[in-house]
């Protein structure tokens, strides 16, 4: 019966305890236990098919009820490895996943579905888009890889992938170069004839390079891509020879803002530099100045002491001749 009170005693502690503890702060995050999909794999008895439509549309539903209620639903990428884990042949959350991610969302839990997705359907070149724009400018950025996931579809016969998505490859590996190298790059490449018929795209990569990244409204009355546009189609018609267009366009070249900002920089240190050794050679000039003024202060004040002295005999004696 003792041992009865004391427990019940510590049970009324601990439930005073929780009951005027301070509430835990919110975090905004609607949350969701989600199990491995090793352990659905058993507990489904072979209907994985099923049970990934089923956890699919419930992450779908928390999702919708998360705009609702105000809170981040965060767990969509989640939610869709566990789906496509247990059936790699669900089309929808492959699609769905990378068409609402962000490309610079910093979760990153979209990566292995999309890469699952990239291999599955090798044939669709929008998933393995969806993947490469993820790689090549999400929060870690690996233009390498992304542009080996898009590098196949450069001579793929699907007649619906647009021009611009062909080449893409070669935009996340000229991206990795330096201006120079890059531009070398993208010249050679309008020489070749697999990309003869892509020499339009090649002006606002060139433009692109050289610091120009701006939307252009109207090609016609724009002087920068008008000159590219001359110049490359001049290089391509063999009526300028390359180093004469690799020359221009470096010259061309406008300077970023960040190395403007640095240069800034570098010119207020310099000036500031300027300006403290100024000071210090004034204040060099004045301290000089004001020791010469005091030795000549001492030296006056010792040539009048001598004057004095030198005077006070006759004083002296212009007494004694008076007392005479």
């Amino acid at each position: 019966m003792r041992f009865l009170v004391v427990i019940l005693f510590a049970i009324a502690v601990i439930a005073a305890a929780f009951h005027f503890a301070k509430p835990l702060p919110g975090t905004n995050f609607d949350e969701s236990f989600l199990p491995k999909a090793s352990t659905v794999h058993y507990v489904a008895a072979g209907h994985d098919a099923s049970v990934a439509g089923l956890f699919w549309i419930k992450g779908l539903t928390e999702l919708g009820e998360s705009y609702l209620t105000g809170k981040e639903y965060a767990y969509l990428g989640h939610v869709a490895e566990l789906s496509t884990s247990l059936d790699s042949l669900f089309y929808t959350p492959y699609y769905f996943v990378g068409g609402v991610t962000p490309i610079d969302a910093p979760d990153t839990s979209d990566f292995s579905v999309l890469r699952r997705a990239s291999r599955v359907y090798p044939e669709n070149w929008r998933l393995s888009l969806y993947y490469a724009l993820r790689l090549g400018r999400g929060p870690y950025p690996n233009k390498t890889e992304a542009a080996n996931v898009m590098r196949k579809y450069f001579d793929s016969p699907d007649t619906t992938i647009p021009d611009h998505i062909r080449t893409i490859y070669r935009s996340f590996e000229i991206d990795e170069m330096q201006t120079e190298t890059a531009l070398e790059t993208v010249l050679n490449d309008v020489m070749q004839p697999r990309f003869k018929k892509f020499r339009a795209s090649f002006y606002s990569k060139i433009l692109r390079l050289i610091g120009y990244k701006g939307l252009i409204n109207d090609v016609e009355k724009d002087e920068h891509y008008q000159k590219v546009k001359t110049l490359v189609d001049g290089m391509a018609d063999g009526k300028i020879h390359p180093a004469i267009v690799y020359r221009e366009l470096l010259a061309m070249k406008k300077i970023r803002d960040d190395e403007l900002a640095e240069e800034a920089k570098k010119s207020a240190e310099a000036k500031a530099k300027e300006t403290a050794d100024s000071t210090a050679v004034v204040d060099s000039t004045v301290v000089t100045d004001t020791t010469v003024a005091a030795d000549l202060s001492v030296v006056d004040s010792t040539a009048t002491t001598e004057a004095t002295s030198v005077d006070t005999p006759a004083v002296v004696d212009t007494t004694a001749a008076i007392k005479e």
